[in-house]
């Protein structure tokens, strides 16, 4: 889940900026620290979520974590009114559901928020695990596994459930428990399905019921630690809702910096950053080359010299004798059973695209001038006979990419299109906040003296 000052300090963003014009500190309301467009978010609420970002950066503020509350509020509000059909949490075929992300980072954040009480209450649950709650488990019999999968399942492309096969899972029954006063409730085997990703779907379809127990009670424990947050111990009803809503709208603020690439990972590749990159000119590309240009430095060639000798120990002979500080060219024309020995292993200049590189070639490109490689075994070569290489880069001449090659394209137009996309967040969060009636306790001024959390 994303860090709860990840929007402020990695995109160097300010707390409370000039530009939320329609910020307020004039509330006066001790229960409160801010309210947004006239919803409460409570002092109480904000040190808990203060509580649980301290151990990830100690030096976050409550007005860091406010004005993170705030952003998420507002820019998953934008998010959600852009793109409404969008799955702005991620959802596919081989994750968490949406609902499952969103449980698991409530429960994940409630434990970090009242450890010590929370602690205190599954103590007094026997053996800590919550046999007291639960009032009967079965795992599922065969016919039962049937009646929700093939009875001679084959090789599956995709582990889903029909209408079929989810009707029947939700008549098996693997818990029934009870949460304190409240009716007997009971947690099925499609509620365990519809909480797995695609390797627990795949312990399921193997029919592993111990692991669809396990899962249940792992399931349990989550209604459990949300039901007790519920309770005036924790949250409380009213602050409740406020922080389910705060936990789904940090999903969705995260899915929609993926979506625009501004928090892609590195091996994502967003649809927005694909288009804005098609829409690169020439002209940018040019202006973006001029002012990077030490991005583009490559190697523009190499002179090398090497020893080639029959075997491993050999090779391990030469390279003592390297890093003792003989010369290279001297233990050339004593070990070396290459041609060129005579000439001290010259293997002259070798120049960047000017011809098809070998392997020995390329391994010049990759050293340090002045420092000998490493004994590297030569590929099997038909007509050849094994051996071994120690090569030695004497000079190496930089240079830049030609601007028009297409390295340069691709790489300039896929820095231009992050940065046009960073351009488009932060207008957005620029103009959410400016439009936003936010009303803050005047502790939360940038000049007022920090509030102790509780």
């Amino acid at each position: 889940m994303m860090p709860i000052r990840h929007i402020l300090l990695a995109l160097g963003l300010c707390l409370m900026a000039p530009a939320q014009a329609g910020v307020r500190h004039d509330l006066v309301d001790p229960a409160l620290a801010a309210t947004v467009d006239g919803e409460p978010l409570s002092n109480r609420f904000v040190d808990v979520m203060h509580r649980i970002a301290l151990p990830g950066d100690p030096s976050i503020t409550r007005a860091a974590v406010v004005q993170a509350l705030v952003d998420d509020r507002l820019v998953a509000r934008h998010a959600r009114a852009t793109d409404p059909d969008g799955h702005l949490i991620e959802d596919n075929k081989v994750a968490f559901s949406p609902a499952m992300q969103i449980e698991q980072a409530m429960v994940s954040n409630i434990q970090a928020g009242f450890r010590d009480k929370l602690e205190a209450r599954l103590k007094r649950e026997k053996g800590g695990m919550l046999n007291q709650l639960i009032i009967a488990e079965a795992q599922p019999t065969g016919p039962q596994w049937n009646s929700v999968f093939s009875a001679k399942p084959g090789l599956l492309l995709e582990y889903a459930l029909d209408a079929k096969g989810r009707a029947a899972a939700a008549k098996v029954v693997l818990l029934r428990y009870r949460l304190g006063k409240a009716a007997p409730a009971r947690l099925t085997l499609l509620d365990v399905y519809d909480a797995q990703n695609i390797q627990g779907r795949n312990e399921l379809h193997a029919r592993n019921g111990d692991f669809a127990i396990e899962q249940a009670r792992l399931l349990l424990k989550n209604r459990f630690i949300l039901d007790w947050a519920r309770s005036p111990a924790g949250f409380g009803e009213a602050d409740f809702a406020v922080f389910r809503r705060a936990m789904e709208d940090r999903l969705v603020h995260g899915g929609w910096m993926a979506h625009l690439g501004v928090a892609a990972d590195i091996h994502d590749d967003p649809q927005h950053l694909k288009d804005l990159q098609a829409k690169v000119t020439p002209e940018e590309i040019r202006a973006y080359y001029d002012s990077h240009r030490d991005e583009f430095r490559r190697i523009e060639k190499v002179k090398a010299r090497h020893i080639r000798v029959q075997d491993e120990a050999t090779a391990r002979k030469v390279e003592e004798r390297l890093k003792k500080g003989e010369v290279f060219a001297a233990l050339v024309t004593v070990f070396s059973l290459a041609a060129d020995a005579a000439s001290g292993g010259e293997l002259g200049w070798i120049v960047h695209g000017e011809k098809a590189h070998g392997w020995l070639d390329s391994l010049a490109f990759l050293q340090q001038p002045g420092v000998p490689s490493r004994p590297v075994r030569l590929p099997g070569v038909a007509g050849e006979e094994p051996g071994w290489e120690i090569l030695v880069v004497d000079e190496r001449v930089m240079g830049w990419q030609p601007v028009d090659s297409e390295s340069v394209r691709y790489l300039a137009s896929q820095s231009i299109a992050r940065d046009k996309a960073l351009a488009e967040y932060r207008s957005a969060l620029e103009r959410v906040r400016r439009e936003a009636d936010l009303r803050l306790h005047p502790e939360l001024s940038p000049l007022a003296r920090p509030r102790e959390s509780k």
